[in-house]
């Protein structure tokens, strides 16, 4: 590694944007019996300056970063398909490349906006310049993020792609309601979450590489949903149980004590008529 090089600078719950970059950058050799690849994942990590202590290359994290990929790409197709002219907001950003992965199944009137901490969306801008995306430096707990998208036109999908689980209930809560109000009826949201004694329990090992702690979870999509009053829970997708036999199994067996809630899934909402 050169010492050009820009080392990444990032710690905390930022620094946790590194995992899924391995994984994806790892695709081919990870799932090569899928048709995902992020080539471009590969040449930003590099460039990242990571140490090997910060990532997890474990197959079950790695691969479980993968295919939590492939499940935000697919429905952010079919968004795009529905609506070629509607905006893609993926908060919590990180160096996610999904507008160049997507760049040939989505229609060109699709716009894409990011939104992250200033210190990953500078570390961003240096890495990907030539992204498609258009970034806004904020945190999604500070509501002036989405202030700032009031206006856009077509409808919105916001994807918070391993995001809500660092948010405390009361952040999530206010995420959700800022989205809600400023966005509108009609608008869409991707996220995935842990079961609350998965979240709480601070044995997921990105802690260890990280320091960030999850702080928040839910109960079904349906338990996102009712954090905040407008909500409706559209679908629920599995992730934990695409990742082989054994996680299938440990999903299947866990599910019993949480009442037949997932340990982990990606949760399709939509927002209805005005909040309560």
């Amino acid at each position: 590694m050169s010492d050009d090089f820009p080392v990444h600078g990032l710690s905390g719950v930022a620094s946790t944007l590194l995992t899924p970059l391995y994984g994806r950058a790892h695709a081919d050799r990870l799932l090569p019996g899928t048709d995902f690849r992020d080539p471009l994942a590969a040449a930003v990590l590099e460039l990242t300056g990571f140490r090997a202590e910060e990532v997890l290359t474990d197959r079950s994290n790695a691969v479980g970063a993968i295919h939590r990929a492939i499940v935000f790409d697919a429905l952010v197709r079919r968004f795009a398909r529905l609506h070629p002219d509607g905006a893609v907001v993926s908060v919590g950003i990180g160096l996610c490349t999904r507008d160049t992965r997507l760049a040939d199944a989505v229609p060109e009137g699709v716009r894409w906006i990011g939104v992250d901490v200033p210190e990953v969306a500078e570390l961003r801008r240096r890495l990907l310049p030539d992204s498609a995306v258009r970034l806004h430096a904020a945190s999604v707990t500070d509501p002036e993020w989405v202030e700032a998208l009031v206006g856009e036109d077509g409808p919105a999908l916001v994807v918070a792609e391993g995001v809500l689980m660092y948010l405390t209930d009361t952040e999530v809560s206010r995420f959700l309601a800022d989205v809600h109000r400023h966005l509108g009826p009609g608008t869409g949201l991707l996220a995935d979450f842990f079961h609350p004694w998965v979240a709480r329990s601070g044995l997921h090992p990105i802690s260890r590489a990280t320091g960030a702690r999850f702080r928040s979870g839910a109960r079904g999509a349906a338990g996102l949903a009712a954090a905040a009053p407008g909500w409706k829970a559209v679908a629920e997708h599995p992730v934990m149980e695409r990742i082989g036999r054994a996680q299938r199994i440990a999903a299947a067996v866990l599910r019993v004590p949480m009442l037949g809630h997932r340990p982990y899934a990606v949760a399709e909402l939509t927002a209805g008529g005005p909040p309560r």
